[in-house]
């Protein structure tokens, strides 16, 4: 016989083998299928059964939290959580290169327990007057309407969004859980918040930003570039720790957790405020890989001794080390300019990150950041008039360029037709105004700066202007 033909029986031999494995299969099948059925039906009882009292002892849990919530006792670690959260340490402060230099308390906290937090945090230390002043702030840059009620948005929006905090008062770790047990969120969330107290124990970051008076001491230029330094830190040894001690398995049981996650008041918030919540996270990554790109962890560490102090530093990383500082810009006061019943509601930094996000309101993003690059510094102030509801915004921006200030005017100008909905009206040689149905703006540049004005009417936009230009060209002759 061929080995063709002892192949071909083979092949047949292999085929009736398989043929009759299948027809074994299915008698054995039918014969069992009402016993299957019947394990079918008894597991399906069961699960059911399991899923009842999985709810039933998840209210029961609920109801002794709010016993203990009640009567202010702190809700107990369970020892999982505990062994988990010494594991968590031990591997941050081998990740990120920083030994602790001292035990850190931690604690779970309650969604409703971290809204009663919030609340009292609120009640101390921002008013409902604060967040007023804010709101037409932001509305004199045209970001939101100013009846929006902001301290209900960031009541809410603190609450929803807040995994876990590093208080640095108590130096205490909070992780929020809803049944005070941690998943992969909040194994996750407790090394990001671990790395923040690694950071306070080393480089101390009360004296650094978070303290009291910060608002007062800093402006808002700084205070968001060290958050973004702070907060990129923490992402990027978050991203590392989750590449390093995660398995495939986990990192999909995390992912099902983050969907999980009710996002709807951040959806719903003005832009604005979203992107200066999630600013120091995105940005900050970026900045603080690019240096850890360049020196590793040592030189994210030498960056808290010589902190960025701009937005800019946190965009264009090469500029923080080329040691590019924003520049100091004054504004005379607006009181006798305005007269009676004007309030003066806010006098800060925009920045470029600020401007950027202000010009793509109206046109498109990427020409609106480009205009944006070349800044140097500025300073603004707002002033609100109660009686009438109006607002005045006078606002100088300093440039690095001619150049810069001529890509910011041509940015402008397309801003205002789009918002004014026309061409400007009379163009007197540097000074450009728009007149609209509620109110007008007035732009003038110089060699190397240009001013803004929002008012009520052209004539108090121009006066405004003139006041501030002539201002600052006689505090300039003084110096």
């Amino acid at each position: 016989m061929s080995k063709e033909s002892r192949r071909g029986r083979w092949k047949q031999i292999v085929l009736l083998v398989v043929i009759l494995s299948l027809l074994f299969c299915t008698c054995s099948s039918l014969a069992g299928n009402a016993g299957l059925l019947g394990w079918s039906l008894w597991n399906r009882w069961e699960l059911t059964r399991a899923r009842e009292r999985i709810g039933v002892l998840e209210s029961e849990v609920r109801r002794l939290h709010q016993v203990l919530l009640d009567n202010d006792i702190e809700i107990p670690l369970a020892p999982a959580d505990r062994q988990l959260m010494d594991t968590i340490e031990r591997q941050v402060a081998v990740l990120r290169g920083l030994e602790p230099l001292q035990p850190v308390e931690r604690a779970l906290m309650t969604p409703d327990q971290l809204r009663e937090r919030i609340r009292q945090d609120f009640e101390e230390n921002f008013s409902f007057q604060d967040a007023r002043d804010y709101t037409l702030t932001l509305a004199a840059f045209d970001f939101v309407d100013p009846e929006l009620d902001l301290y209900d948005l960031w009541l809410r929006l603190y609450t929803e969004q807040i995994a876990g905090f590093y208080d640095t008062e108590t130096k205490q770790i909070y992780v929020i859980a809803d049944l005070g047990l941690m998943g992969q969120l909040e194994r996750l969330t407790y090394a990001h918040e671990y790395t923040h107290a690694l950071q306070d124990q080393h480089f101390d970051l009360e004296a650094l930003w978070l303290r009291d008076d910060a608002e007062e001491v800093y402006d808002s230029e700084y205070l968001a570039a060290v958050q973004a330094l702070v907060e990129g830190d923490a992402q990027l040894l978050e991203r590392q720790f989750m590449n390093t001690h995660y398995s495939p398995e986990e990192i999909v049981m995390l992912m099902r957790e983050a969907m999980a996650i009710n996002t709807t008041v951040l959806d719903q918030a003005p832009e604005i405020v979203r992107d200066a919540l999630l600013f120091p996270y995105q940005f900050g990554l970026t900045f603080v890989q690019s240096l850890y790109e360049q020196g590793g962890w040592a030189a994210v560490d030498a960056a808290y001794a010589d902190p960025p102090r701009s937005t800019e530093h946190i965009l264009h990383p090469d500029r923080y080390r080329a040691g590019d500082e924003p520049q100091i810009v004054s504004l005379p006061p607006l009181t006798d300019t305005l007269g009676t019943g004007w309030r003066h509601v806010d006098g800060d930094i925009m920045g470029e990150f600020l401007i950027g996000r202000y010009l793509a309101q109206y046109i498109p993003e990427e020409d609106a950041e480009t205009a944006a690059e070349g800044w140097g510094g500025d300073r603004y102030t707002v002033h609100y008039h109660e009686e009438d509801e109006t607002l005045v915004l006078g606002w100088r921006i300093v440039w690095d360029t001619p150049a810069d200030v001529e890509e910011f005017v041509d940015a402008y100008v397309s801003y205002a037709e789009a918002r004014f909905a026309h061409s400007s009206g009379e163009h007197d040689g540097a000074q450009i105004c728009w007149q609209g149905a509620r109110d007008a703006a007035c732009l003038a540049w110089g060699v190397i700066e240009s001013t803004i004005t929002l008012a009520p009417s052209q004539p108090v936009a121009r006066l405004v202007l003139d006041a501030l230009v002539a201002g600052t060209r006689g505090m300039e002759g003084a110096d």
